[in-house]
């Protein structure tokens, strides 16, 4: 099922800071995640204990990952962005993109 996927001001803003190697990444597992609807594998992860986000995994130039979730039509929301430098999660980032997602009504 077709997905429209819109970037939030703070994920194109993080978006536009990032290398070309990790632009040209993200953008062709945006067109995935539009053509097929959903993300696997190893393009995506569902974010573990928080119900409904999910995070898009760019390893080219950077390791940098990208939240998003969907709504209940047919439009996919990315939230925020962030740069990986750990094994986990920072639960700062978790927060901003849940902040995000609230502030969308999601």
């Amino acid at each position: 099922m077709k997905k429209r996927v819109i970037l939030t001001s703070t994920a194109q803003e993080f978006f536009d800071g990032l290398e070309e190697r990790a632009q040209k990444e993200f953008a062709r597992t945006r067109r995935i995640l539009a053509t097929e609807g959903y993300l696997h594998a190893p393009y995506a992860e569902k974010v573990v204990g928080y119900s409904g986000l999910f995070a898009i995994r760019v390893t080219q130039g950077q390791n940098v990952r990208f939240f998003y979730c969907y709504d209940t039509g047919e439009c996919v929301f990315v939230l925020s962005g962030y740069e990986k430098k750990t094994m986990h999660i920072p639960v700062r980032e978790i927060w901003r993109a849940l902040k995000i997602k609230k502030e969308l009504g999601l």
